[in-house]
């Protein structure tokens, strides 16, 4: 894994496979909802499975947790690190399993918060897709930082400066002109919906960043204070989040009426579109791929340099994503589901991007206001509460996760 001292060329591979990455998880998501299988009932439908796609999320945090694994035991390293099973969990502290004052059985199964608040923003933003664009949909996960920093200062008592006020309020100027432009400009990339379906899947989105803020500030919590390496989180999660969509978000969503065979989501249904479209399910194990990868570069490039640069280069990808809607509709297919319309509001879209950049960058130091005051060097931005971005998987850890 990165850290001090790490070659340049390196931490240029981890940056570029952080973008590339990200762009494709965002893009293989929204591609998936607009493609068509045969379902059990033998007629053509929507692959429109957005609690399929948190499923399929957290199994790629599995797998990234269980690589992690295996790099360190053919490393040799492992006995010198935090364990991922339990039952390998060192003795400290003059208790059995104690690490920094809780047993790591009781790590173990702390973890499992932060994977519930993952599954509920995950599937919130993944619905909230459903009626938006993607490269819109990517600009208003920047509000996350907004929500992160509120619940630091309320759960983890931090500081706030005039110049992260400064930029938070930047940040929420910038999705709002995003926001208004997208409700301004109509639907754009083909999905379904009048103005009042466009505000729901933005209200969607921005629950999401709520949820998405509990999981960070618990996630912290877990790098800070329970003292657990962030890929050991990041595979706990992951496992944690299957367990839990297994025995009882699936079992509610069978339970649950709904519009998917009287289900609020079939399962059964999701594996018979699979089944039936070798392209859908090259996108389904793309979207896989581009989830573990992203959250293992995006990790790399946190511990490399650090979670300001990461969240400045994960907002960069919105450009990445709307550059690549804009050339779909325009130089290969005007009519394909995957492109966006460049509207007479798409200045102001853009502009609202610029202005949330600038509050990341205000917020995280990058950019300094005159006659503000910042603190010591001694302390840095970490006495700040924590962008989103920093810490986080999809936030992260978030998503940063790490």
């Amino acid at each position: 894994m990165a850290g001090k001292g790490t070659p340049g060329y390196m931490i240029a591979f981890y940056v570029v496979g952080m973008l590339l990455t990200g762009t494709m998880n965002t893009l293989f998501q929204k591609i998936q909802f607009t493609m068509t299988s045969i379902g059990i009932n033998g007629e053509p439908e929507l692959f429109q499975k957005p609690w399929f796609a948190t499923l399929n999320m957290l199994f790629a945090m599995g797998l990234v947790g269980v690589v992690d694994k295996f790099v360190r035991m053919c490393s040799r390293q492992s006995e010198k690190e935090v364990p991922l099973m339990i039952d390998e969990a060192p003795v400290a502290n003059g208790g059995a399993g104690s690490i920094g004052g809780f047993s790591y059985r009781v790590k173990v199964l702390i973890v499992a918060v932060p994977a519930a608040f993952d599954i509920a923003a995950t599937a919130l933003c993944a619905i909230g897709m459903l009626y938006i664009p993607a490269s819109v949909w990517q600009m208003l996960r920047g509000s996350s930082i907004v929500f992160a920093c509120l619940l630091s200062i309320v759960f983890l008592k931090r500081k706030m400066f005039a110049f992260n006020w400064m930029g938070l309020l930047l940040c929420v100027a910038g999705v709002s002109l995003v926001g208004l432009a997208n409700v301004l400009g109509g639907p754009s990339d083909g999905s379904a919906g009048d103005a009042g379906n466009l505000v729901f899947g933005m209200g969607l989105v921005i629950a999401g960043q709520v949820v998405q803020a509990a999981q960070v500030i618990a996630e912290e919590f877990l790098l800070k204070e329970v003292d657990l390496p962030s890929m050991v989180i990041i595979g706990l999660e992951g496992f944690w989040g299957v367990v839990i969509m297994a025995l009882i978000v699936y079992p509610t969503l069978w339970i649950l009426p709904g519009q998917d065979g009287g289900h609020l989501e079939d399962p059964i249904d999701t594996f018979a579109l699979l089944a039936n479209n070798p392209l859908l399910l090259s996108v389904v194990v793309g979207y896989l791929f581009s989830c573990g990868t992203f959250n293992a570069t995006g990790i790399a490039v946190t511990q490399s340099l650090s979670g300001v640069h990461r969240m400045m280069l994960d907002a960069s990808r919105t450009v990445l994503i709307w550059g690549f809607g804009l050339a779909v509709h325009y130089c290969v297919d005007k009519e394909s589901p995957f492109g966006e319309v460049w509207t007479p509001y798409s200045p102001l879209q853009l502009v609202g991007f610029a202005v949330l950049v600038s509050g990341q960058a205000v917020y995280g130091e990058v950019l300094r206001l005159p006659g503000l005051e910042y603190p010591p060097p001694a302390l840095g931005p970490s006495s700040a509460p924590t962008p989103a971005a920093s810490i986080n998987l999809c936030s992260p850890l978030p998503r940063e996760q790490l």
